[in-house]
């Protein structure tokens, strides 16, 4: 064999060449191709792509794959594989790479990563007030936290001429509301003030002192319900009158009446003989629209009040006297359940008498010497109250 020939043969023998979209290889006297697809793809930040090996010929040998600008498992000798993109756009390579080290990959691809849709912006949840918690949890006081039932009136010619105002502590009337933990001792009291009463009882005090409710015109009510957390009874006075530091004056007063937390709101010393505390508006139900979930205590001008009593609230009795009078002890008005308090032009404070009258009522308790109609609170003052002439305008009464 002539020198060229040899020359010729060696050559070819010794030969590798790539091809295609991969690589051929001669290990150990073994050649094989290796090939990923996709060869190139784009892939947003944050997004995933699936790749396959392709492998031809004699058998591969040991792998794992490897990437950058991203995340992908090693997954030894596997010919299927995900790769995650990272959040940093750019051109990237994801690659077969032999286990023995040094050696030049089997395959590679090109990632390119673009970057992502902006992200979904999560919301804020909006505040809500917290779920009613009942002062009077018994089914006894239902009365107290629902809906007037029954057959109405349409009473809104008469009542859109009225006034409704907030009976609070600084213009007298009011219905205020202590609390004691029962550790700061109790006094004696009795009430044979007015009637012949034959009360007795030893009320915890207040720590701060008792504040009953004042009045003009020499009509001062004195008006306070104290309320014992440690046993769950309540107090409730009529015409208790006390000095400039909140202590009484006399500890024989007009009416006292006890009452516990687990009854139904009565006694009490309103004229129905239902509690004050049943219905009263107490510090904070005003602050929110939904904070006020009660049915309200109202107070009527006598010359409206009927000497009948009411079957909408546990009312005993009445110092109503007027015949064919429209209004009744123990009945309750509502607002129209049908008006979207929200888009009314009230204050917030207003928003939520107007939707309390909605879901619980107005129970009338109480009579007046003037014209006006009374809601009690135990509020030292009125909030914003815009909007108070609309509750007259869409009134009924149910009995």
């Amino acid at each position: 064999m002539n020198t060229l020939r040899r020359l010729l043969l060696l050559t070819a023998a010794a030969g590798l060449t790539a091809c295609g979209g991969g690589q051929n290889f001669n290990a150990a006297a073994k050649q094989f191709q290796a090939t990923l697809s996709p060869a190139t793809v784009t892939v947003a930040a944050g997004q995933s792509v699936s790749f396959s090996l392709a492998l031809s010929g004699d058998s591969a040998p040991p792998f794992i794959w490897t990437g950058t600008g991203g995340t992908i498992s090693a997954d030894a000798n596997a010919t299927q594989n995900q790769f995650t993109a990272g959040t940093t756009p750019g051109e990237y390579q994801v690659a077969v790479q032999p286990t023995a080290s040094g050696d030049a990959p089997l395959a590679t691809a090109t990632v390119i990563v673009t970057a992502g849709p902006a992200p979904t912006p999560v919301p804020t949840p909006t505040p809500s007030a917290p779920a009613p918690v009942r002062l009077f949890p018994s089914a006894a006081a239902d009365w107290l936290y629902s809906a007037p039932t029954g057959a109405s009136l349409d009473i809104s010619s008469v009542t859109q001429n009225l006034t409704f105002e907030l009976n609070t502590h600084d213009q007298g009337f009011d219905y205020p509301v202590v609390s004691t933990d029962g550790t700061h001792g109790c006094t004696n009291f009795t009430d044979t003030l007015q009637y012949a009463y034959t009360d007795h009882y030893c009320v915890p005090n207040p720590p701060n002192g008792y504040w009953p409710s004042v009045g003009g015109w020499g009509a001062n009510d004195g008006h306070l319900v104290v309320v014992d957390t440690s046993s769950g009874y309540y107090y409730d006075f009529w015409k208790l009158y006390v000095n400039s530091s909140g202590q009484p004056t006399s500890t024989n007063v007009g009416g006292i009446a006890r009452g516990s937390l687990s009854g139904n709101g009565t006694p009490g010393h309103t004229a129905a003989n239902i509690s004050g505390l049943a219905g009263t508006i107490l510090p904070g139900e005003l602050d929110c629209a939904t904070c006020l979930n009660h049915a309200l205590s109202l107070v009527v001008p006598g010359g409206m009040n009927s000497n009948l009593v009411g079957t909408q609230a546990p009312a005993e009795k009445t110092d109503g006297s007027v015949r064919g009078a429209l209004f009744r002890e123990g009945s309750k008005i509502q607002f129209d359940p049908s008006i979207d308090v929200s888009k009314l032009n009230a204050s917030v404070a207003v928003k939520a008498i107007l939707r309390a009258l909605q879901l619980y009522g107005g129970v009338i308790t109480d009579q007046t010497g003037g014209s006006k109609v009374g809601i009690y609170t135990g509020l030292a003052h009125a909030p914003d109250t815009t909007g108070m002439n609309l509750i007259g305008a869409h009134l009924r009464l149910y009995y």
